[in-house]
């Protein structure tokens, strides 16, 4: 349990913050989490392009899945050793290496000639997707106040979603204004490689995390970060309980002996069982599957990708909802709200497959048809639904809680396993989507997707802790002792 008085005397000394503080504070969450804008482009922009690159590589429906799912594998590879090299050289540096690859990793996909060239540079892709999956969140709640970590950190979330929002949109306006342009799906892939360039630029200016400078015993550096973001009154204190939890580990010799404590492997678990949570509502099967879904509902490519469009809106619009509710509520009050209504949506569109749609066999070939004009749009409907829960409740406490819960010496290797665990369930949830959809049909896979999400619903109200209005040091120490 947290304590209420401390949460209030947090959020007074954050409103008597000078505004100059905040500024800065801002700018810094801006600039870094360009990371996320690419990292939400590049698994978003795979939904429009595999419809017209599937035809120009002759991919068949298994390489359709390796295409996008291999992007994957990347990530995961990326989130581990990305947390690793956090720990080691620092988020700033991490930072700049993964708007590197970022830009070589869009230009290699934009011009892959094959399946194989397609799904290697997808996977130099999903090593800066990883690693900025891990590194961004770490990097910004390292430098926020603990009132301003619950809407900085959210603010990651938000780029993602844009990054998505603006995938969708490219793709649609490629598609629409230039319907007979041949390749245009390689124009879409190379997009990403300037907001790469942007990140890359903008965190050169940008300071590094001060407790990764306490880490390595360079108070001064420490302290003039501080500077930037703090009041002068604030900074001796915050560096006294920084330190104090770095003396705690002083004498251990490596970091496998702070993970085997079982304090630690319990935060593991939880971290993996937070992710795993995300993971099975199917989230990603409607953002990278979604013009793929709408299309097996009768609509035409371009409607389909147009359609599209409005899952980036609306998740858009539910991570600015979420932001601000997450000020208000408790952690675990967002969450279980979040599970609830994924799971109601996953059962509605499961039940509109069921009943709006039906099966015809054409050539050996069985084709999905609508039942009456506009069945495809309640499909839509109900993806917009599912992603208002989704963004607004669940996706903005997820990446928070875990940027919050790891020790400080572990920080980003615990936060790489949470983030590797999330790369490998999506890997595993877009590879056999195709097929479920293809096989079992719109309402059978839907459903599944929703009995999974009950049973993580029991497992978050049992096990998921509360972090609301403490600071990484009270947090840390709350789980070990």
């Amino acid at each position: 349990m947290y304590d209420h008085n401390m949460y209030n005397q947090s959020t007074l000394q954050e409103y008597s913050t000078p505004e100059k503080y905040s500024r800065k504070m801002r700018w810094i969450a801006i600039i870094s989490t360009i990371g996320g804008l690419c990292f939400g482009y590049d698994t978003g922009v795979i939904s429009g392009a595999l419809i017209f690159m599937k035809n120009d590589l002759g991919l068949s429906p298994i390489q359709e899945g390796l295409v996008t799912s291999f992007l994957l594998i990347g990530a995961a590879l990326g989130s581990l050793f990305g947390g690793y090299l956090s720990d080691r050289q620092g988020r700033r540096r991490n930072l700049l290496w993964v708007a590197a690859i970022f830009i070589f990793g869009a230009i290699g996909t934009s011009l892959a000639w094959s399946f194989p060239s397609m799904i290697t540079a997808r996977f130099v892709l999903g090593l800066a997707v990883g690693c900025a999956s891990v590194t961004v969140p770490v990097y910004i709640s390292e430098l926020a106040r603990p009132n301003q970590r619950e809407r900085l950190v959210t603010v990651n979330e938000l780029m993602i979603v844009t990054g998505q929002f603006l995938a969708y949109s490219v793709n649609a306006i490629i598609v629409n204004l230039y319907p007979d342009m041949s390749h245009n799906w390689r124009i879409m892939l190379a997009i990403p490689a300037l907001p790469g360039a942007l990140l890359w630029l903008g965190m050169l200016m940008m300071p590094e995390s001060p407790r990764f400078f306490l880490r390595k015993g360079e108070t001064e550096k420490a302290i003039n970060v501080l500077k930037l973001v703090r009041r002068p009154e604030e900074i001796d204190n915050e560096v006294r309980d920084i330190q104090q939890i770095i003396q705690i580990d002083a004498d251990k010799p490596s970091v496998i002996e702070e993970i085997k404590k079982r304090w630690v492997i319990q935060l593991v678990l939880i971290g993996l069982m937070i992710v795993l949570a995300t993971r099975v509502t199917g989230v990603n099967t409607i953002m990278y599957y979604a013009p793929t879904v709408l299309k097996a509902t009768g609509l035409g490519d371009a409607a389909a990708v147009t359609g599209a469009v409005a899952n980036g809106i609306v998740s858009i619009l539910a991570t600015v909802l979420g932001m601000l509710l997450i000020g208000k509520h408790s952690r675990r009050r967002m969450f279980f709200t979040g599970q609830i209504g994924v799971t109601l949506s996953l059962v509605l569109i499961g039940l509109a497959f069921y009943f709006f749609f039906h099966t015809q066999t054409v050539n050996g070939i069985e084709i999905l048809h609508a039942d009456f004009n506009g069945a495809s749009y309640i499909i839509l409907a109900l993806m917009l639904l599912f992603l208002i829960f989704m963004q607004g409740w669940i996706a903005p406490v997820f990446w928070l809680m875990l940027a919050e819960i790891y020790p400080l010496r572990i920080r980003g290797v615990g936060m790489g396993f949470a983030v590797f665990g999330l790369w490998v369930f999506d890997f595993i949830i877009q590879s056999i989507f195709p097929f479920l959809l293809n096989n079992y049909g719109g309402g059978a896979t839907f459903c599944f997707f929703a009995l999974t999400n009950v049973i993580m619903l029991i497992l978050l109200f049992k096990f998921l802790p509360e972090t609301r209005g403490l600071s990484l040091e009270q947090i840390e120490k709350k789980f070990r002792f």
